[in-house]
């Protein structure tokens, strides 16, 4: 059927209209873990350690307007640090079943839970494996793998087989990231005193991106790979150029942006500054006016700007995939939980309230 112009002009507006009401339908959807304690809380000092309760940990999703709160899987007793496939089809985590922490996927509604790491894939010595990142195509499965003294680097298919030791060599390295196009890697770890490392992964040695510069924690390459973002053990934000030149400080005054190693130091790291999808900005969190807030400043270090105002700590910032909201988590009375604030600021959205703390939160792509 042909329209006259007119109507043809209508029938086009009208169209946009319906496929624009569908994407708008489509609210944004984040994966978290909810650690609960039997019990009350509590931790105190012990001879040789840390005594604290007993405590389980799950993986859950929710959309962002705090609808469609849904467990996901709890494998063993430590379920965490979930994150979504890039096509949003698995959601990968690591959890502890056998005594051991390994690397799980499954399915977004729950089902074809699996190990995808098993740690004797690279010799029974290596018995766990965690921290670990997907490339961004999400053909590649970047971790960590421990055998109870030191830590090296290994990359596997996205269903953990194929498993190959990167630079066994090299020492006890983790913190790993992959670059955007999935040829190099940047990593850190005791063995050059947390100096950033870069390699590319089609041969080659690593080469140490801030030899001037030990102490370096959480690297992140931007989108374009042509940057990588990181802090220092002085608490400040730092990025340097992937090819080892223009190491630039973006924060000032040894300000404490939120990081911390987990209690296991071979963990790596929990937390750190984010970079925005279109790779321009940087949230994180600083304690400039005392409690620790979101923070976001452009990738130079230029329009520093405090989006919230939180009486309590926050921490865990992540950005939405259009750049334009940021997912953190807070406390709210006993325990952290789940909050979404708009990047440009203003007040600041409550997902949950649970039982529990929410620890590690992501965005489905």
């Amino acid at each position: 059927m042909r329209f006259p112009p007119n109507r043809r002009v209508l029938a086009c507006l009208l169209w946009a209209i319906f496929t624009a009401s569908l994407v708008a339908g489509e609210e944004p959807e984040l994966v978290f873990s909810l650690r609960t304690w039997d019990g009350e809380y509590h931790s105190k000092d012990i001879p040789g350690g840390v005594e604290t309760t007993p405590s389980v940990g799950a993986i859950y999703r929710i959309k962002a307007d705090g609808t469609g709160l849904t467990k996901v899987a709890q494998p063993g007793k430590d379920a965490n640090a979930p994150a979504f496939s890039p096509d949003g089809k698995w959601v990968y985590f690591q959890s502890n079943v056998s005594g051991h922490s390994q690397i799980y996927r499954c399915r977004p509604d729950g089902s074809e839970v699996v190990n995808i790491t098993q740690g004797e894939r690279l010799g029974k010595s290596w018995q766990e494996a965690y921290g670990f990142a997907l490339s961004t195509g999400g053909g590649q499965l970047l971790y960590t793998v421990h055998d109870g003294s030191t830590g090296r680097v290994a990359l596997a298919d996205p269903d953990g087989q194929n498993p190959r030791m990167l630079f066994p060599d090299l020492g006890y390295t983790y913190m790993g990231a992959l670059s955007p196009k999935g040829d190099q890697i940047v990593l850190s770890g005791p063995a050059r005193g947390y100096r950033l490392l870069i390699a590319d992964l089609q041969g080659g040695k690593p080469r140490e991106l801030t030899p001037d510069h030990p102490g370096s924690f959480a690297p992140q390459f931007t989108p374009d790979g042509r940057t990588i973002v990181f802090i220092r053990r002085d608490g400040d934000v730092y990025r340097v150029d992937a090819d080892g030149k223009d190491v630039r400080r973006l924060t000032e005054g040894n300000r404490y942006v939120e990081f911390r190693l987990s209690e296991k130091d071979h963990h790596g790291s929990t937390d750190g500054p984010h970079v925005s999808p279109d790779g321009e900005r940087i949230a994180y969190v600083s304690r400039q006016e005392g409690t620790p807030n979101l923070y976001v400043m452009n990738l130079d270090g230029s329009g520093q700007k405090q989006v919230t105002t939180r009486k309590t700590p926050c921490g865990r910032v992540r950005w939405s995939p259009e750049g334009k909201q940021l997912a953190f988590v807070s406390f709210e009375g006993k325990y952290p939980q789940l909050f979404v604030v708009d990047a440009a600021g203003g007040e600041p959205r409550k997902l949950t309230d649970l039982p529990g703390g929410v620890h590690f939160v992501n965005w489905k792509p």
